[in-house]
């Protein structure tokens, strides 16, 4: 029998994780909700986001959703792995 169960723990300055826990590896879609007052403005926004991952990782997969009543674009980013999706939004902070 297989066991899939991620116990892995690592100890960091004192305190214990169980990155499983912190990374799945499918989590490889970082949504991105950009609120303007126009759809054009939104999708300038998103497109600026979706260039610098694209620029980063080759192979990234960009969609956007515009909600003309919320005046939202949902914008998502598909990674090939989830280090990229984690990289990508930590070098977003």
């Amino acid at each position: 029998m297989e066991n899939k169960t991620q116990d892995l723990i690592t100890e960091c300055c004192g305190a214990f994780m169980d990155v499983g826990a912190v990374i799945a590896e499918e989590d490889t879609v970082l949504s991105l909700p950009i609120t303007a007052d126009n759809q054009a403005a939104a999708e300038a926004k998103f497109a600026e986001l979706a260039e610098r991952a694209k620029k980063r990782f080759d192979d990234v997969q960009v969609n956007a959703d515009w909600q003309e009543q919320d005046k939202r674009l949902t914008g998502t980013l598909t990674f090939s792995c989830a280090a990229e999706r984690l990289i990508f939004e930590m070098e977003l902070q």
